[in-house]
């Protein structure tokens, strides 16, 4: 065969498996509600992702105590097996935002005010049809069978769900032409105005901390109102809790701040940018916490460990594994800082929405492009047993530094 003829050939070939590689992926474009598994080898990669019909929104995810991942999506919950496929899908109304209880049973804080209960299976156990205004975060649960729920103008609402649909103590925000003992707390309750996105945080006494707008406030297990500080000109966001018991809590306006249990503030640093999600606490009391420039670590007084700043823009809170190992969802991925704030690695995929969580055999779990669930694989480290290892405590996303994971 004459030697141009072969070249020919081998050149044809070579623009044909190109154009293979090229068009492969949208073959395997994958219908709503499926998953698929991306990359196979070492080192940190892709497991799968799973995408909710109709394009929906993913608010949350909790992660069950036998591996079931279940998705709270726009209009609908899922349970999701830990494969990527699909088990179940609960139809509701609204974006959800997921909390689980010791049970396994799920509590939903919907976009549209309303509150439910669903069981493992995806049947819906409790649905008391009390119209709450709106919720931006889950609830927490407490040891105490309250089930602790905070809306977008900052009023509480306690309920115990195995006995009522009818809250059992609320504390409102303060409004014009209502006075009532229960609404009475500082702020604004002003549809439309700043939505507070932020979970009650419990401690071992079952007190509940929450940031309400400017003020922190501390509240009794029975709901009484325990003290309050105001402490920005600006919104804060989720709470992490010490072992001792100090609240950590960051702004809109670039600050963190260390609150002590009497309502003291202890110390406040000045970073950045405005602070994403929660603050993490680690077994030893360092706190780490991301703005959308950087990762920090500061030592239980306030003093600064390190500042790692983000080789892409962040997006979301950290997640601390076991092995000291920080997880923070970015723009163009996923990043994986160690303990000492070196950058272990920096993987290119779907943009973090949400806050990463951590399964027992090390699988990264977090919203991704807005529509989907990533699971990665790294090394295989659980979440950290630490006083505060994730946004919202736990897979559970109970927001109780007692829970067991």
């Amino acid at each position: 065969m004459p030697e141009k003829k072969v070249f020919t050939i081998v050149g044809m070939v070579a623009v044909v498996v190109v154009m293979a590689l090229l068009l492969l992926p949208r073959f395997l474009k994958l219908r709503p509600g499926t998953a698929s598994a991306v990359s196979i080898g070492s080192g940190p990669r892709l497991k799968w992702k799973f995408k909710p019909d109709n394009n929906s929104a993913v608010a949350s995810i909790v992660l069950g105590k036998d591996g079931t991942i279940y998705v709270g999506a726009n209009n609908a919950i899922y349970g999701v097996a830990p494969d990527g496929t699909r088990q179940w899908k609960t139809q509701l109304a609204g974006l959800h935002y997921l909390a689980a209880g010791d049970d396994g049973t799920l509590y939903s804080a919907s976009s549209h005010g309303l509150i439910f209960s669903v069981l493992p299976n995806g049947t819906l156990s409790w649905n008391p049809g009390q119209g709450l205004i709106g919720f931006g975060a889950p609830p927490a649960i407490g040891r105490n069978g309250y089930v602790l729920f905070a809306n977008t103008v900052s009023d509480l609402y306690a309920f115990r769900p195995d006995s009522s649909t009818s809250s059992e103590w609320s504390q409102g925000t303060f409004r014009e032409g209502i006075i009532a003992a229960n609404s009475s707390l500082p702020g604004e309750a002003r549809v439309g105005g700043a939505q507070s996105r932020n979970s009650p945080a419990i401690w071992r006494d079952e007190t509940i901390a929450l940031p309400r707008q400017h003020w922190i406030h501390l509240f009794d297990p029975d709901g009484t109102s325990a003290w309050f500080s105001e402490l920005t000109p600006g919104e804060l966001g989720p709470a992490a809790l010490a072992d001792d018991g100090t609240i950590y809590v960051g702004d809109d306006r670039a600050t963190l701040f260390a609150v002590g249990r009497s309502g003291n503030t202890l110390w406040n640093r000045t970073l950045d940018s405005s602070v994403l999600g929660s603050a993490v606490v680690s077994a030893d009391g360092a706190i780490y916490v991301a703005t959308s420039n950087s990762v920090y670590a500061f030592t239980p007084d306030g003093s600064p460990k390190w500042q790692t700043k983000a080789p892409q823009q962040n997006t979301t809170a950290p997640a601390l594994a076991e092995d000291g190992t920080l997880y923070v969802g970015g723009y163009f991925g996923l990043l994986a800082l160690r303990s000492d704030g070196t950058v272990k690695w920096n993987i290119r995929m779907m943009s973090g929405s949400g806050a990463p969580t951590i399964a027992r055999d090390g699988t990264i779990y977090y919203s991704c492009g807005y529509q989907w669930v990533c699971a990665v694989q790294d090394e295989g480290s659980p979440l950290a047993k630490s006083p505060w290892p994730q946004m919202f405590h736990d897979p559970g996303n109970t927001s109780r530094i007692l829970t067991s994971f």
